[in-house]
């Protein structure tokens, strides 16, 4: 599938790069393109509150400059490097930009950095919910089989009557299988009322 550049008119930018030519050219070009553009330099403990993309200098960047380093960028981040002592080019990679800019910086190259980097992010952060929602019903299933053999020890059940039990107690309750199997996996039976009686009535 064919993925749609995204427009950026409108956009919040901060630079993180002293002023000279390059961030001449770049903030003229993110104005052109309709972002809204802030410089700062220097910065340290930056944060993504208040903007939607960020470009920052590679070349001196240090450790302490974004705060929620060590985690994951929270916005795309876009180097800009002209060093290619692998040093920095070490330093830069661990910051997890989205795209890079080669300093200096010319008339081209902006939009395409700036339509990677949000692709990338995107992307990512994608992959990111989905290994996170696959994680999550892994956890569930388990849990789910915990409070059946909880309820086959228990009640002297078998496995189909067990989970027939689950769901027909968690619509009683109103509440979803996974939350009610929490509690029976847990053995905590004190807080689950009926159930025993209802286990019985529907066993025989």
């Amino acid at each position: 599938m064919r993925s749609r550049l995204p427009n950026f008119r409108g956009q919040r930018c901060l630079v993180l790069h002293r002023r000279d030519n390059n961030t001449d050219v770049l903030v003229r070009k993110l104005e052109n393109l309709g972002l809204i553009v802030e410089l700062r330099w220097p910065a340290e403990g930056v944060t993504a509150e208040g903007y939607d993309v960020m470009f920052f200098d590679a070349d001196l960047g240090y450790d302490a400059i974004f705060a929620w380093s060590p985690e994951p960028p929270p916005i795309p981040i876009i180097a800009m490097m002209g060093s290619e002592a692998p040093g920095r080019i070490e330093w830069m990679l661990s910051q997890a930009p989205a795209a890079y800019l080669i300093k200096p910086i010319g008339s081209t190259g902006v939009f395409s950095a700036l339509a990677i980097a949000f692709h990338t992010f995107e992307t990512q952060r994608g992959l990111k919910e989905a290994i996170a929602d696959l994680s999550g019903r892994v956890q569930s299933r388990a849990i789910v089989f915990k409070a059946i053999l909880a309820l086959m020890e228990r009640f002297g059940i078998d496995e189909d009557e067990a989970y027939r039990l689950l769901r027909r107690e968690s619509m009683n309750r109103r509440t979803t299988v996974e939350a009610l199997s929490e509690l029976v996996a847990t053995k905590r039976f004190a807080e689950l009322g009926g159930l025993q009686r209802r286990s019985r009535t529907t066993s025989r």
